[in-house]
């Protein structure tokens, strides 16, 4: 029988609800990405008891979603979401259930999950409870939904987006009649909450299938990002070697730019640094092969070391710049040359021991960076000195 590892507490707790007369497995994510060789993130338990007899088994609970039947059990200093099997009332949000009714199936509770890899249960009692072909579908490769792909999606209109997420996370294809669903339930999505529109979002782009997701499902990602709809997909291999925030960025620069990207921004409620650092990419995708030594240089200053980077990834993605020049820059990131005000072996105090005052002392520490990075003057404190008194 297979086995799947879970941490002491997992399995302490699920053999106190033995103990106390009832089922539990763990549930959904960590048993399929245990088939899949993949370290589970979480581990959440189902079982035959009610919410208020899993909070009589153990000394530290949180009543996080008690109206829906899970409690989080406290073990170890960690928290595990203990769930009673359940079956989902009428969805009228497109998002959650108005009502949950509670059964003593494992089976019954299976068949109101979204796609058959995560409508698995396993405990070491039992082995593996499998009612929707999940194992099968895991070898297969395929995310096909548990029943009528058109039931589950107007329940939960977020499964549309997870369809494509896990497509492009664990490498998946989309079963037939599932995909068509997902492009006839794709305008749903206007109806969920941009911040877990993002957080998907985000996760797709980590994926190694993320390339092809995003050009066969363009279509769902138009829904909460409009403002790519004439956006022109580069070359796969170099998308595939950006980094996850950099392939969102990369849709923009080849032909929309920091204005749109601030608007889509804006729209999914992305978090201050993300937008942040986009703009500040997108707004400085200048760098050249003409560019000699000195240039890139001065490229890099005053800029933070990660959008410098970000800036040569991305013009290497959409071939403006080659590979040499991608690296030079990435070069000079990784070593001591000087790229900002404060790494000058002057300060402002210096400059105003030297008579001058206001704005000029600003100026003039730009002045010496830029000296420094033309190798005009070396970094040490009175040849600095020296160059500022020669250049008054």
């Amino acid at each position: 029988m297979f086995q799947i590892s879970m941490p002491e507490a997992v399995k302490n707790i699920i053999n106190k609800i033995y103990e106390c007369g009832y089922e539990a497995y763990i549930v959904g994510g960590c048993v399929r990405d245990s088939l899949l060789g993949r370290e589970p993130y979480d581990f959440d338990i189902t079982t035959s008891a009610l919410p208020e007899d899993v909070k009589a088994m153990f000394e530290r609970t949180v009543d996080t979603g008690i109206e829906h039947g899970t409690v989080t059990v406290v073990m170890d200093g960690k928290g595990y979401e203990v769930t009673t099997y359940r079956i989902d009332g009428e969805y009228r949000d497109m998002r959650h259930p108005q009502t949950v009714s509670y059964t003593s199936e494992i089976k019954e509770d299976l068949s109101r999950r979204d796609f058959t890899v995560n409508a698995l249960a396993y405990n070491d009692k039992s082995g593996l409870v499998d009612v929707f072909g999940g194992i099968e579908d895991i070898e297969k490769k395929v995310i096909r939904c548990v029943r009528v792909p058109e039931e589950r999606f107007s329940e939960d209109a977020l499964r549309v987006l997870r369809a494509i997420r896990f497509s492009s996370v664990l490498d998946f294809s989309i079963e037939e009649l599932t995909a068509c669903a997902v492009h006839k339930f794709a305008n749903r999505l206007n109806g969920i909450s941009k911040e877990r529109i993002f957080t998907e979002w985000k996760k797709l782009l980590s994926g190694k299938r993320a390339y092809d997701v995003i050009r066969e499902y363009s279509d769902v990602i138009f829904e909460f990002l409009p403002e790519l709809r004439e956006m022109k997909l580069l070359e796969k291999e170099r998308f595939d070697e950006l980094l996850c925030d950099e392939r969102q960025l990369v849709l923009f620069a080849s032909f929309f730019g920091a204005s749109e990207f601030t608007k889509a921004a804006e729209n999914l409620k992305m978090d201050s640094k993300t937008k942040a650092i986009g703009i500040s990419v997108l707004n400085n995708l200048t760098l050249s092969d003409e560019y000699e030594d000195n240039a890139l240089k001065r490229f890099i200053l005053f800029k933070d070391d990660e959008v410098s980077i970000k800036c040569a990834r991305i013009c290497y993605a959409i071939e403006r710049i080659s590979k040499v020049t991608k690296q030079r820059v990435e070069e000079l990131i990784a070593s001591d040359s000087v790229r900002r005000v404060s790494q000058l072996n002057v300060n402002g105090n210096d400059i105003l021991s030297l008579g001058l005052r206001g704005e000029n002392v600003g100026k003039t520490l730009s002045m010496l960076l830029y000296a420094v990075a033309d190798g005009d003057v070396e970094n040490e404190k009175q040849a600095l000195l020296n160059y500022v008194m020669a250049n008054l």
